[in-house]
């Protein structure tokens, strides 16, 4: 197994992949305050690029590293016709490529994947309690306890932990966010860019979470009702339903698709920062196990590669039949 995660891996396989100066394949980036780039590479051939739809993968979160290794084997095969291992791709990248533009953005927090401890997260080394206060830091007030869930804070209003905890972004010299929860964070900057540049109209948001006491080590977590209007939510169910299949038929055990659950200041982030999204684009997220011994990394590669290609699937046939 080839398990890519890491930004430095992630920048050489780019460089490979500029080398190839396939006429297929584009590349963006923006510079993050960290002084790192976060990526994009777009996929598609030339011809009627204005009438495709468009279909974007992203990961915003440091201790989830699967997700950017299932897209980077997913943009292997794509640009050389054969996965990280040297298998020859199922995709026919010739026919997907004329149909869809497919936009990967591997590493939304390259400061945060950049400081964690691990490659990936299989159970071996931390409990989850401890995997918390990597992610969260190590609260002061209370050691071995994971600090405050925030979608943005400045260090001198807080007695911050020390190390902050990887799923924060710096965006200036006191300021910090968790990418997915402020449109000040790079991860939403380079949606918002590519918006504008192709007009997203599929937007798979890959994570993984560990799954404690529950029997299930997949899901679909679909937009809220009331934020999206009935056209759309019909489509991202059918979307989630498709994915839940595939990992059915892999011998995964996914939980059906449902909303987040989350309350309170939590469902205000993602209210804030999706309702307008979620009125025009085509969004769901996948959840992967993590950090769990009866779960090893190259499983959650394999389940994180399955959203990716189920997700290019359903929007073949989804174009023909002019949804």
């Amino acid at each position: 197994m080839e398990f890519i995660a890491k930004p430095a891996q992630v920048e050489m396989k780019i460089n490979e992949w500029k080398g190839l100066n396939c006429g297929y394949m584009q590349f963006d980036s923006i510079d993050t305050y960290s002084g790192q780039k976060v990526h994009a590479v777009i996929f598609s051939t030339g011809s009627g690029c204005a009438s495709k739809p468009v279909l974007y993968f992203s990961q915003p979160h440091a201790h989830e590293p699967a997700t950017t290794a299932g897209m980077m084997d997913v943009m292997e095969q794509l640009a050389t016709g054969k996965d990280l291992t040297g298998m020859a791709t199922k995709f026919d990248v010739e026919k997907i490529l004329s149909e869809l533009i497919i936009i990967f953005s591997p590493i939304g927090n390259p400061y945060g994947v950049d400081r964690s401890p691990c490659l990936y997260w299989d159970g071996s080394k931390y409990s989850n309690e401890k995997f918390w206060t990597i992610i969260f830091g190590d609260d002061p007030d209370n050691p071995g306890k994971q600090w405050h869930r925030l979608g943005q804070w400045d260090i001198r209003e807080y007695v911050a932990p020390d190390p902050i905890g990887i799923v924060y972004e710096p965006i200036d010299e006191f300021t910090y966010v968790e990418p997915n929860r402020s449109q000040l964070s790079s991860y939403f900057k380079m949606f918002h860019r590519l918006n504008g540049k192709y007009s997203i109209n599929y937007w798979a948001e890959l994570h993984q979470t560990e799954f404690v006491d529950s029997e299930h080590d997949t899901m679909i977590i679909l937009s809220s009702s009331d934020s999206a209007p009935e056209h759309i939510s019909t489509v991202n169910s059918l979307w989630a339903q498709k994915v839940t299949e595939a990992w059915k038929n892999s011998r995964f055990n996914p939980k059906e698709p449902s909303g987040s659950g989350y309350k309170g200041q939590q469902a205000a982030y993602f209210k804030q920062n999706y309702n307008t999204i979620n009125q025009k684009t085509h969004r769901l997220t996948s959840e992967v196990k993590n950090n769990a011994k009866d779960f090893p990394a190259e499983k959650q590669l394999k389940a994180n590669v399955s959203v990716i290609e189920t997700s290019i699937g359903f929007c073949m046939p989804e174009l023909k039949a002019g949804l």
